[in-house]
């Protein structure tokens, strides 16, 4: 358990751009706050002990994902990306057929008439996961009932845990920490989603592991027979028939072996290939040539989608199999890097929090809580580390908590509505 005292302090101003023009006040009490996790691990760390701790690549740029860095997290994971092949005059000028209509509106048309829909994230990207939560509402509509999350465990203690609380608490799982993946839980919570997770255990290979993954999702299926779920999946799991040149060992991945088990075509849906990267070298060659506005599917004349299938290129691994999703999204770049503007929809504004004339020594971490959950165990609504006691928050109409915590454990607390 890790505890943090809460200096005492009689205010902190407050300059809000968005949810209120003037500068507030806010009072402060002492605190007794700590982070209620049984892992001996901090769920949000900064950006200097992330640049000087052994770990992979992969789990690096999570952490910075986590603490809302996103020019960080892609500068890390570029690390590990080539140099995509350019293309040709002829595949420019094929590509021109095609042209981009809503991801969101198209979606859920083609929801209306599947049963299952399943859609992939990149585990660095939480626009992937607030995309997904933007699709809650028109899915909800539609008669989806239930979200399955990669995120949580199959047991029957993850499912106690997340319907005890009715809000994503830091013991649930690693990726869900990530402050848009808990909002995507939170948001299925309030609109009445059964969420249940199905993340294999004591798997011994990959190809058990997507076996698995898809059992666990049949079992909860006959518990609610022909009743529609969505599923929020990482990577390759989304892909339906056979993987290229049977890729990892798998043979099929969990999509495909669910329409094994089941007899049931999902709906699949690809966001891990069409969106940015650091630098535009990294970039699928297709999404180079591109600049999106909003989410984005490619469809020509016929109505037939682009991307519905995997380039050739260096880097696939030949046979190309059957491998193959039915959507592919093409996500708008990030305008800029203190926030990105695909974080603001909805209700959801920017809030400009500004405490520079506070007794405290940053870098500091500053977290949102929403009000009525408890801080400390809840995966906060928004986090962002600050060198200069200011920073940009994205938060919705509700009431906040404001954790500020710096390097030496001191923190400063302030409600906020």
């Amino acid at each position: 358990m890790k505890r943090f005292y809460i200096i005492a302090i009689s205010f902190l101003v407050i300059a809000c751009n968005t949810k209120n023009d003037d500068q507030k006040k806010l009072d402060f009490v002492e605190y007794d706050f700590h982070f209620e996790t049984g892992s001996n691990e901090m769920p949000y760390n900064f950006s200097s002990h992330l640049d000087t701790i052994s770990t992979t690549v992969d789990r690096r740029a999570w952490e910075f994902a986590k603490i809302g860095n996103i020019e960080r997290m892609h500068e890390v994971w570029d690390t590990k990306e080539s140099i995509e092949i350019e293309l040709t005059q002829e595949q420019r000028e094929s590509f021109d057929l095609y042209k981009a209509m809503d991801a969101i509106d198209y979606i859920l048309n083609e929801a209306e008439e599947h049963q299952i829909v399943i859609i992939n994230e990149a585990h660095q990207m939480p626009q992937h996961r607030i995309f997904t939560t933007r699709l809650l509402e028109g899915l909800k509509r539609r008669g989806f009932k239930h979200l399955g999350m990669e995120g949580y465990y199959n047991t029957p203690q993850a499912d106690s845990i997340m319907q005890a609380n009715g809000y994503p608490i830091l013991d649930s799982g690693y990726f869900t920490q990530e402050p848009q993946f808990g909002n995507l839980i939170r948001t299925a919570y309030d609109m009445g989603f059964n969420i249940f997770g199905y993340e294999s255990s004591g798997h011994a290979n990959g190809k058990e592991r997507e076996i698995n993954q898809a059992r666990n999702i049949e079992s909860y299926l006959k518990r609610y027979p022909n009743e529609k779920i969505l599923i929020h999946c990482g990577f390759d799991h989304v892909y339906e028939g056979a993987m290229p040149n049977d890729s990892m060992g798998w043979g099929k991945a969990m999509a495909g072996r669910l329409t094994e088990f089941t007899g049931i075509d999902p709906l699949t849906i690809s966001q891990t290939i069409y969106s940015e990267k650091g630098d535009r070298d990294h970039e699928n060659s297709y999404y180079q040539i591109t600049d999106v506005e909003i989410p984005s599917v490619f469809a020509n004349q016929s109505g037939e989608l682009f991307g519905q299938q995997r380039k050739k290129s260096s880097r696939d691994l030949p046979p190309m199999g059957t491998f193959r999703y039915d959507i592919a999204v093409f996500h708008p770049r990030s305008k800029k890097y203190d926030r990105p503007q695909w974080m603001v929809y909805g209700d959801r504004k920017e809030v400009e929090l500004s405490f520079v004339e506070e007794n405290i020594q940053c870098p500091c971490l500053v977290l949102a809580y929403k009000k009525g959950e408890k801080v400390g165990k809840a995966v906060p609504y928004d986090v962002q580390e600050t060198d200069d006691k200011k920073v940009t928050l994205v938060l919705d109409e509700s009431d906040f908590e404001i954790v500020i915590l710096n390097q030496k454990n001191k923190a400063l607390k302030a409600e906020f509505n």
